[in-house]
């Protein structure tokens, strides 16, 4: 899958999170990967963990906002995780991030999910500490 598709889907996260999601801040969603180019379109189990960080917090207008993607982001290169695409919702008040895990391989489907939410644990604490760290640089 290209740039522009994990551009385009992380656009979608942050409309649909500042549509359906408005009263949380801030925080870290599961994302599912579905393989459209198969007839049927079916689940892409083979991918590693991705998971979705947004941020209701009026990015384009909210100067904390930008600190705090750009701290999220200091710590994937950091972390044993890579950004796939950065997106902000029609309005620019929501931004979303598809952040995949490191390419390790998990055979079981039980090991996936341990590797989905270990990366959701993570970044849960990076994404918290992302808006202190914004908001201290006041």
């Amino acid at each position: 899958m290209t740039g522009t598709y994990w551009k385009g889907t992380a656009t979608g996260l942050a409309s649909h999170m500042r549509k359906q999601w408005l009263s949380v801040q801030r925080g870290v969603v599961p994302v599912r990967v579905v393989d459209e180019t198969r007839i049927p379109a079916r689940r892409a189990d083979e991918d590693p963990a991705i998971v979705g960080v947004f941020g209701n917090d009026n990015y384009l207008c909210d100067e904390r906002a930008r600190r705090e993607v750009e701290f999220v982001r200091q710590h994937l290169r950091e972390a044993e995780a890579h950004e796939l695409g950065f997106g902000v919702s029609q309005d620019g008040y929501t931004w979303a991030i598809l952040v995949q895990a490191n390419s390790r391989e998990y055979q079981t489907e039980v090991g996936k999910k341990f590797q989905r939410e270990m990366l959701r644990a993570m970044l849960d604490d990076i994404v918290a500490q992302a808006w202190r760290a914004a908001c201290t640089n006041d």
